[in-house]
Parts: C-alpha cells; sequence; structure tokens
C-alpha cells in the first residue's frame, strides 16, 4: 500500500528536527517522514539494544531529565522538538507513575525554551478531559496545560488508536489472542465506538505541524469509525478466522487478560484502557485527519498479523544515566 505524504515533502531546512524515541514506534514514523522531507534529525532517546533503521542517517543523544545542561546542549540548535514520551503503566515496583511522566516533559520542555527551540509538537491523548480519575489521562491534561503555559509555539496532537507498521502491538496481539483461542472476548456489548489511526498519517500530520506557526490542538483520527465489536470481527475476517465473539463483564475479561499477562509475562490491558475504550475515547467527532483506510489495510496485511506475541513489556528496555536498565521509555 502507498501512504500519502504532504506536498511539502522535499522542501529542505537547514535546522534540526529533535524526536524523542526515534527507535520506538512513533517517533520512528515521525523521523521517517522527516528524512523523506529532506531534514536533519536528532533523536533523545535511553533505548537499550533496538535496532537502527535509519543506517546512522539519525543523530543519537542520550537523555537525561536530570541533567538540564545536557538536555539543552542536546536541543540546542532545534526548530522542532516532537515530544513522543510517556509511560503507559507502572513498573512492577511501581516506580513509574505517570506523575513523573509530567515532571520529565517539565523538564524537557524548560531545555527546550533555554535552547531556543522554535516549535513543539507533542502527543497526547484523545478527549484527556474526559477520564480525570485515571492518572494517565490526568497527568496528559497536565502536560497539556504545561505546555500551553511554557511561551512555546506548540501544536497538540490528541490521536485515538494507531495501527500499521512492524511494531504495532495492539493490533498483532489481539490478533494473536484470535488466532490461539476459540472465543473472543468483547468488553461488554462492544457497541462503543473506535477510530483507528494508521501511524503514517500520524507522522504525516505531526511533521506538517512541525511546519506550522499557529498553537493549535488537534485530534488526530483515521477516516473509519466503528462499533468495537465489528472492529473485532473485521479482524478476524480478515485472517481468514471464524471466532465467536461474546460479550464479556469488563471485570472478567480483565481478569482473563491479567492472567495471559501472567503467562506471557507481559502487561496485556489495564482496567483504565478498558474503562477509557468503552466510554468512547478512542474516536472523535472531528472531521478525520487520517486518509488511509483501516478496511483496506486489514485486508490486505490480516494474513499475517499475530503469528508471534509482540512482548510490549519486555521489548521496551532502557539505561539510566547510572547504566542500569529500567522501564521508563523514551
Amino acid at each position: 500500500m502507498a501512504y500519502p505524504s504532504s506536498p511539502l515533502r522535499h522542501i529542505v531546512s537547514k535546522g534540526i528536527h529533535v524526536v524523542t524515541g526515534a527507535f520506538g514506534y512513533s517517533g520512528r514514523w515521525i523521523a521517517k517522514e522527516l528524512l523523506a522531507r529532506g531534514h536533519r534529525v536528532r533523536t533523545l532517546t535511553n533505548a537499550i539494544g533496538r535496532d537502527d533503521p535509519f543506517n546512522g542517517r539519525v543523530e543519537v543523544h542520550t537523555v537525561d531529565f536530570d541533567n538540564h545542561s545536557a538536555m539543552v546542549n542536546s536541543l540546542s540548535g532545534a526548530d522542532v522538538l516532537y515530544n513522543t514520551y510517556w509511560v503507559r503503566y507502572k513498573d512492577p515496583n511501581g516506580e513509574y507513575a505517570h506523575d513523573l511522566a509530567v515532571e520529565n516533559i517539565r523538564k524537557l520542555l524548560d531545555a527546550a525554551k533555554e535552547a531556543g527551540v522554535g516549535r513543539v509538537v507533542h502527543f497526547s491523548v484523545a478527549h484527556p478531559t474526559k477520564a480525570p480519575d485515571w492518572s494517565y489521562f490526568r497527568g496528559k491534561v497536565q502536560v497539556e496545560e504545561i505546555l500551553k503555559s511554557s511561551g512555546l509555539s506548540y501544536a497538540i496532537l490528541r490521536p485515538t488508536v494507531f495501527f500499521g507498521g512492524d511494531r504495532d502491538v495492539l493490533i498483532n496481539n489481539m490478533a494473536w489472542l484470535i488466532r490461539r483461542f476459540p472465543v473472543f472476548g468483547i468488553f461488554g456489548w462492544g457497541k462503543y465506538p473506535i477510530q483507528p489511526v494508521h501511524i503514517s498519517d500520524v507522522a504525516r500530520v505531526s511533521v506538517d505541524q512541525g511546519a506550522n506557526d499557529e498553537n493549535i490542538v488537534i485530534d488526530v483520527a483515521g477516516p473509519e469509525k466503528y462499533e468495537y465489536r465489528e472492529y473485532v470481527r473485521l479482524i478476524a475476517k480478515s485472517m481468514g478466522i471464524r471466532r465467536l465473539v461474546l460479550p464479556v463483564p469488563p471485570i472478567v475479561a480483565w481478569m482473563v487478560g491479567r492472567a495471559v499477562g501472567m503467562i506471557l509475562d507481559d502487561r496485556v490491558i489495564t482496567r483504565a484502557e478498558i474503562k477509557g475504550l468503552m466510554q468512547g475515547l478512542m474516536a472523535t467527532d472531528e472531521p478525520p485527519t487520517g486518509l488511509v483506510s483501516f478496511a483496506d489495510w486489514i485486508h490486505e496485511n490480516g494474513n499475517t498479523l499475530g503469528m508471534r506475541y509482540q512482548n510490549d513489556m519486555k521489548e521496551r528496555l532502557y539505561r539510566d544515566p547510572n547504566g542500569n536498565s529500567t522501564g521508563q521509555s523514551v
């Protein structure tokens, strides 16, 4: 499938575009789009053992949120900072709560301001104000407010749910479960909406907003909206597999997911993620910004999905400034 690109694709910038976590999922696609448009790209990361898909074309700086001067130096000369940094959950010791992510981003933005960064494109989440009792969403709201009051030029992107690319953990692991179990349980009746957006569209919108100068908040969603039960059935159908899709009480589904996660040594789903999904937070009422059809993509890729389980916890290996392995992601 050919993915859409921006008409600005061949404009070359003399400045530097800094992407947090360019060897991860969304950061990788943003860096790819920036390179395709002729930009000079730098990443801030503490990832261990990640492959470099850019063959050295992306300049790598190790990030240390407690070293302000080093972060200022890493951001020096940057036209745009693309911030994808966040944490999905605490590690087994409870050390990486979302309030730590908020403080780290505050430090990152302080460094960006001192370094004279021209603009920040920041990744938030769809409908962050609609789940105030979930620390993930509460933290996202706090960061939005920090950025808005920072004096930096900004674009805040609020994506729904990603699909596409080699590191698409969510859909791949759903497909893995569908392949291995005769029944697939959905949370409740599954009538709540989900509006997936292809990661190439996310990257395109991100880089377009890096070239903008308007302070803006944008929902980033694909062109198609589904009921969750339809979404699951479409995935199964694309795989050529018939499965019984049953409504399950959310607490039961979470307990099953937790049991599967214990076997796999991974975090399959959190209660807060289930709640957010059932509240319809993975869709938007705004006009879609994505162009890639999920139906077309899943039809082309369904037969290869879910062949192996992608362990999100084990793949998220990072190193702190003292050289120790951690669960904190950049």
